[in-house]
């Protein structure tokens, strides 16, 4: 995809779509360094544990990796530990990336993935029901 041109050359877009939309989610953008402080002050704070679920994504990783992957393994884990799988509520999505990291509500991570994809509920709870069974 192209953005803009400069110099009489268009410059691609130095970030896939899917990463873009995924990342927009975030409701806050911390120094990756910064994380593990972040992580037990929350814990700290608000006394209520938040199940977190961390993961690494580099721009050149495909959508492909991150759909076949990463959400079969967040449902599996999430489920695992006895939260809803369909609708992630309570859990917190930190997303390393370059050196900062995203932090997602568990519903918005699963809702990029649906937006991404674009299906709607039916469908997802579908796919959540076959990650589910492997």
């Amino acid at each position: 995809m192209c953005c803009e041109l400069f110099g009489g050359k268009k410059l691609a877009d130095p970030m896939p779509p899917y990463l873009k939309l995924l990342l927009e989610k975030s409701y806050e953008i911390i120094p990756g360094e910064l994380y593990n402080q972040y992580r037990l002050e929350v814990e700290e704070e608000i006394k209520d544990s938040y199940l977190f679920f961390e993961f690494s994504l580099l721009e050149e990783k495909p959508w492909s990796a991150l759909c076949e992957r990463t959400y079969p393994l967040f449902a599996r884990y999430i489920k695992a530990k006895l939260i809803d799988p369909t609708t992630a509520y309570g859990v917190v999505v930190a997303i390393f990336h370059a050196n900062k990291c995203h932090l997602l509500k568990g519903e918005a991570f699963l809702e990029a993935y649906r937006e991404i994809e674009g299906i709607d509920q039916t469908t997802f709870l579908e796919r959540v029901e076959e990650w589910l069974s492997v």
